[in-house]
């Protein structure tokens, strides 16, 4: 198994390994690329059907299925990311990191492409970890112990979404889409120890403690940081393509850049069961065990 990084802080492609034949080891050595780059590109796995891609996306965690969206049928797990030749809007189509506004937030999306566009419909990739470590200073002081409030009203709550999502076949959950959780805007990973900015404004509504328009311009000029260039990689789609993107630390957008073609990704969310609240993010990290 080989591995090659696709930007300086973020991101790695992965080749040479079969996720529905993994030997002993392999899964290890995945594991080992993805928390040292965030999100691995795993190549070649053009066999992997709906169950393998469950399957592999369990030995992460417990899957989490989707609250917003019809699920694949006979697959409660898998979600498919649509936009028809048609379609103007996609899914994903603004910088997030998946479903913050849980009480315990998923711990890893695992991607798979099963119909992608002959070019464009690549996702870029943010390192919320190494945007949080070139900060001044006086930011880092500033942030330390702040919460933000996380919730998925402003996209699927009662007063109507505010962002397009492509063609996705919604589930509509007002109730649960306007309950607000609070979570730290700096997260310590529990695999690796590292600190990292968590932040994803589409989610957002404020931070605690902040005045509204305080809260705003603090969340943007994070979310600039956190998209600066020197932070951002480029998933390049092909078929059969697998994708897990560590979501405690990092940003994702799918670019909307191939309108009059098709693209179709299967996506599976996954909880590791740790809240990212202030008992486990100041306590001991946890040993990586599979």
């Amino acid at each position: 198994m080989d591995s090659v990084a696709i930007a300086p802080e973020i991101g790695a492609r992965i080749s040479g390994v079969r996720l529905d034949q993994l030997k002993p080891g392999e899964f290890d050595e995945i594991m080992r690329v993805l928390l040292d780059r965030h999100v691995v590109c795993i190549e070649g796995q053009d066999a992997i059907d709906p169950d393998a891609h469950v399957a592999f996306a369990a030995r992460l965690g417990d899957i989490e299925p989707y609250p917003f969206g019809k699920p694949l049928d006979g697959h409660p797990g898998v979600f498919r990311i649509i936009k028809e030749k048609d379609s103007t809007s996609n899914f994903g189509g603004v910088w997030h990191t998946d479903s913050p506004y849980h009480e315990i937030p998923p711990a890893y999306t695992v991607l798979r492409g099963v119909d992608i566009p002959s070019g464009g419909g690549d996702t870029l990739v943010a390192s919320m970890c190494a945007a949080y470590d070139a900060l001044p200073g006086e930011v880092k002081d500033r942030i330390d112990g702040l919460d933000g409030i996380f919730t998925a009203s402003k996209v699927h709550g009662s007063g109507g979404p505010r962002f397009a999502i492509g063609d996705v076949q919604r589930v509509d959950d007002g109730e649960r889409a306007d309950q607000v959780f609070r979570h730290p805007l700096v997260r310590t990973h529990p695999l690796t120890g590292r600190k990292g900015l968590y932040v994803s404004a589409c989610h957002m509504t404020g931070v605690v403690g902040l005045p509204d328009t305080e809260a705003a311009e603090l969340i943007d000029e994070l979310s600039q940081q956190i998209i600066d260039p020197r932070f951002v990689g480029r998933v390049r789609w092909e078929p059969g393509l697998v994708v897990v993107i560590d979501n405690r630390c990092v940003q994702h957008h799918a670019l909307n850049d191939y309108h009059g073609q098709r693209r179709e990704i299967h996506r599976v969310l996954v909880s590791d069961g740790m809240t990212p609240s202030r008992e486990w993010q100041e306590g001991e990290v946890r040993a990586l065990s599979h």
